[in-house]
């Protein structure tokens, strides 16, 4: 059986603070807040008002040679495109052949102004205005949940399998170990994977709202995205996009690239419990941890560093610090693991750039590979008030200088679905 080792050799991110990586890594690096005000609904009484955006606008010019022609209807498929042809620059790969792709899609976007009009005239009438009025004959193509992939394998020339994971908010990661398990197979030498999203529209965040799931405590302005803190009050929605390119030692190596890390185990597994709220006991991120260090081959204190789900809901954050603890083996930040080991530290990114939904796993898969790169864990933002239930090290504020030799990231979705990767520095 082929057990070939699998590192990270290009990245790309398109977010709130741009779309170059440097940019991306100085923001999360230096707690820099990315939620702000979201513009589209300012001056409304919508409940929801802050949210972390990416300046489309700003983004085109970036990119003057986009083509017009096949421009996607969706936000969330440029978003990933973009995020993707970065990444193959970074690994400096310049022909997609034979590459593999795999990301992940979550509710499609729709047109709020056309679905009042369905609403209105009935689907016939508005089938027929639309034809009449020279509709683009591919929208309907153009707004599937595999039109990211399809996307990005078109605009790279990538040959390789195409592969679409609706995994909830742990979609990115079930794409990015599904990329880790086939190039580790030996099916695939190189292969792009992430995710992008955008559920910035009316239609998705009402739902949102009314599932109880965001945060509307306006008063606390960009603040009200804190992970663990004792006030958090629900998710703030993010949008972007995120690949990472995933190749085989032997073919990085061959070529000369420049590797960033390791990936070293992948875990999944359900809560089986509510749609709307992980299980009490945690056992299902216990699972999914778990199973990403059995497939590591490594023991849990010899993790470094975990990035978290952390959303900033009441309920994930206790249950998650609930979970650490009890594989870890300890009760509180001042004691020590069973074994006498040095604890690992936690931080939440999506305090700072939101939550990305299924692509959110993306972002914080490239923070936490470039936190072992860099040798620096990111900080938890507007941690002001901490929870007696929530009492790890969260790295407050500032960036903490550590030499990480493995990382854990965590991402656990609506439904219960959960995952978990581990990353860890290449040696070798």
């Amino acid at each position: 059986m082929v057990n070939q080792k699998v590192v990270i050799t290009g990245m790309g991110v398109i977010s709130c603070y741009g779309h170059q990586l440097a940019d991306f890594w100085q923001a999360i690096s230096h707690g820099k807040n990315g939620i702000k005000q979201w513009s589209e609904v300012e001056g409304t009484e919508f409940p929801v008002q802050y949210a972390s955006t990416v300046d489309v606008c700003d983004l085109l010019q970036a990119f003057p040679n986009w083509p017009v022609d096949t421009k996607p209807v969706e936000r969330r498929v440029l978003f990933g495109a973009l995020a993707a042809q970065q990444a193959l620059s970074d690994a400096d790969i310049r022909c997609g052949e034979g590459i593999g792709v795999f990301s992940c899609s979550g509710v499609p976007e729709i047109n709020d102004a056309e679905l009042s009009q369905v609403n209105r005239n009935g689907i016939h009438a508005f089938s027929k205005q639309t034809m009449a009025a020279g509709a683009n004959q591919f929208s309907a193509l153009q707004s599937g949940n595999d039109n990211i992939s399809v996307q990005i394998a078109h605009q790279s020339g990538a040959t390789g399998p195409v592969v679409n994971i609706n995994g909830a908010c742990a979609g990115a990661a079930q794409s990015i170990g599904a990329a880790f398990q086939a190039i580790r197979r030996g099916e695939l030498q190189q292969a792009l994977a992430g995710g992008a999203d955008s559920v910035l529209n009316a239609r998705t965040m009402s739902g949102l709202f009314l599932l109880g799931a965001t945060a509307t405590a306006n008063h606390r302005k960009n603040k009200l995205c804190c992970p663990f803190d004792a006030e958090r009050g629900g998710l703030v929605a993010g949008e972007g996009g995120a690949y990472l390119v995933l190749e085989s030692e032997s073919s990085a190596r061959a070529r000369g690239a420049r590797i960033y890390a390791e990936v070293q185990g992948y875990g999944s597994s359900m809560d089986a419990y509510k749609v709307t709220a992980p299980r009490p006991d945690g056992r299902g991120a216990q699972a999914a941890m778990v199973s990403a260090l059995a497939d590591a081959g490594i023991k849990p204190d010899a993790i470094d560093y975990i990035n978290a789900h952390g959303t900033s809901t009441p309920l994930n954050d206790k249950i998650e610090t609930a979970a650490i603890k009890t594989i870890f083996g300890y009760g509180s930040v001042s004691s020590k693991g069973e074994n006498g080991s040095q604890l690992p530290l936690v931080s939440a990114t999506k305090s700072m750039i939101g939550h990305w939904i299924s692509a959110a796993a993306a972002p914080e898969a490239i923070a936490t590979v470039l936190a072992i790169h860099h040798g620096l864990v990111p900080p938890t933002i507007n941690l002001q008030n901490s929870d007696p239930l929530c009492d790890l090290d969260y790295v407050p504020d500032i960036a903490r200088p550590y030499s990480l030799t493995h990382c854990l990231s965590n991402s656990f979705g609506f439904g219960g679905i959960n995952s978990s990767l581990v990353f860890g520095k290449y040696n070798e």
